[in-house]
């Protein structure tokens, strides 16, 4: 990808992304799969898979843990694009309700604040 297309990219987004770096369980497929979080923000979250990751367009369902599991919050989402190294993948939120979206913004404060 060109640089300029990466920078265009980044202009486009509209939430903060802040370093998260704990384990997701994804609770789609009949069992459970886990990913390693690389960023966060409120409108979706970056993943790496240690085998292939989920295709463009899969739809996840997604455990987010705030520190210490004081509360775990299932998310729904949709995988939108590979970044083409070492299994990296973004997955954009869908269908979130206050309460989810009120869970997301204590988790990012807390991503940001550590």
């Amino acid at each position: 990808m060109e640089r300029a297309d990466r920078e265009h990219m980044d202009d486009r987004r509209v939430h903060l992304r802040v370093p998260y770096g704990a384990w997701v369980e994804d609770e789609t497929e009949g069992g459970l799969t886990f990913y390693l979080a690389r960023n966060l923000s409120l409108g979706g979250i970056l993943l790496q898979a240690n085998v292939d990751p989920p295709a463009v367009g899969h739809k996840v369902r997604l455990r987010l843990v705030v520190e210490n599991e004081s509360r775990i919050m299932s998310v729904q989402g949709e995988v939108v694009r590979h970044s083409g190294m070492d299994g990296e993948f973004a997955v954009r939120f869908v269908n979130l309700d206050n309460a989810r979206l009120s869970f997301l913004r204590e988790l990012v404060q807390e991503a940001k604040a550590s």
